[in-house]
């Protein structure tokens, strides 16, 4: 199920793209008539970086994790983690790294099996490599955050979890 924030950034990105319509008055250039098709998505990327602006960190949460819950969306959403690193937001950023990680894990685990069902099958060969690499990716931020404090500070149990999955990761 999609949560509130997909339907609130669509309906965000709508709203934009009617006030900018509505500035034009209807005369779009020709050079900017793509970004008012239905297939852009320049509106809705101009609203994700309206809430980075806003801090608004729990949607934008949702929205990664609905999006890119099983692969893909490095970009943005190792930018949100910045943001949320500079505010000293480990709560929010944990939220967001361990909603990130299970699908990523459950994949490398299909991909593993596929490899072993199919040994031969180079594609698959490197299918696991991609799926070991965007959970070692959330493994790598999730580990930076644990270590990067005074060591008095450091959550010696989930520091060994997170070496723990990491371990796993590399050895499938």
């Amino acid at each position: 199920m999609e949560p509130q924030a997909v339907n609130t950034l669509v309906d965000e990105a709508e709203s934009l793209q009617e006030s900018v319509s509505g500035q034009l008055k209807g005369c779009i250039p020709d050079e900017l008539k793509h970004l008012f098709k239905d297939t852009s998505l320049f509106f809705q990327e101009e609203i994700l970086a309206q809430w980075r602006i806003q801090e608004r960190y729990d949607e934008l949460i949702d929205y990664i994790l609905y999006q890119h819950e099983e692969h893909g969306g490095e970009d943005f959403w190792k930018q949100v983690l910045l943001d949320l690193r500079l505010k000293k937001d480990e709560v929010r950023a944990f939220r967001m790294l361990e909603g990130l990680l299970p699908k990523r894990l459950d994949r490398v685990k299909v991909c593993s099996k596929n490899l072993k069902k199919y040994p031969d099958n180079y594609l698959s060969a490197a299918n696991l490599g991609v799926a070991k690499g965007e959970a070692l990716k959330v493994l790598y931020e999730y580990a930076y955050i644990l270590e990067n404090k005074p060591a008095d500070q450091i959550d010696k149990a989930k520091v060994k979890k997170v070496k723990g999955q990491i371990e796993k990761v590399l050895s499938m």
